[in-house]
């Protein structure tokens, strides 16, 4: 509604409504001389116009009520309906000596780096935290990526897999892994020499992980952000 509009319903409202009490206010002279009724009922339908006054006057000044813009077009159908992939969040940490800390698993051939899959509406972060805290015990902050790798369909649907710099370990770290006792599927934490990774790895994890190394060793860092702001 426009402010002229509005400004008009109220100006009809307002003696409308104040027409309304005086008529009620003089039901119990009705039956008396007219020039009182006519008093009274002039004397409430001014008080009600007069008192009405400034309320109208504010509602005109008050802006109309942001809205929100209209889609001009309709969304193509891979926005409203994007295709059915998965999102890997991993870990990348070094110890002390610049190993690289591995898990080893009972669904996947060779060792891989901590992490895993991420819930639904869980932030890509806190699932590589997640699992890395599940999987070794380690609490790391997770604010850089130094990775990202596509993987096709084969046995499982297309991914996109998201390596996180987890830092260096202290030696106290370190010895967190040792003590710590994994789930089920995981059957071994090692700590593998960048030197000795393609023996103990499976070939497409292996070139990711050297990758983010050499990503590290350039200082090519990414900051993961939310809604442009780093993470946490």
């Amino acid at each position: 509604m426009s402010p002229a509009s509005r400004l008009l319903a109220v100006t009809l409202t307002i003696p409308a409504l104040s027409a309304g009490a005086a008529a009620l206010a003089c039901r119990p002279i009705r039956d008396g001389p007219l020039t009182p009724r006519l008093l009274v009922f002039g004397l409430i339908l001014t008080t009600g116009v007069v008192a009405g006054l400034p309320t109208a006057y504010t509602w005109r000044l008050q802006p109309p009520p942001p809205q929100e813009q209209a889609v001009l077009y309709p969304l193509p159908d891979i926005l409203t309906n994007p295709p059915r992939r998965r999102l890997g969040h991993q870990t990348l940490a070094l110890d002390p000596d610049g190993a690289v800390l591995l898990v080893a698993t009972t669904h996947q051939n060779g060792l891989t780096l901590p992490g895993g899959s991420a819930e639904r509406n869980e932030l890509p972060h806190l699932a590589a935290r997640r699992h890395t805290e599940t999987e070794t015990g380690l609490v790391l902050p997770l604010r850089s990526i130094l990775a990202t790798d596509y993987t096709d369909a084969r046995l499982l649907p297309e991914a996109i897999d998201f390596v996180y710099w987890g830092g260096r370990l202290t030696r106290a770290q370190q010895a967190t892994t040792t003590h710590h006792r994994p789930p089920h599927h995981i059957t071994g934490l090692h700590f593998i020499h960048p030197d000795h990774l393609a023996d103990t790895m499976d070939p497409d994890q292996h070139h990711r992980v050297t990758q983010a190394l050499d990503a590290l060793a350039r200082g090519a860092h990414l900051p993961f952000l939310l809604r442009g702001i780093p993470a946490e």
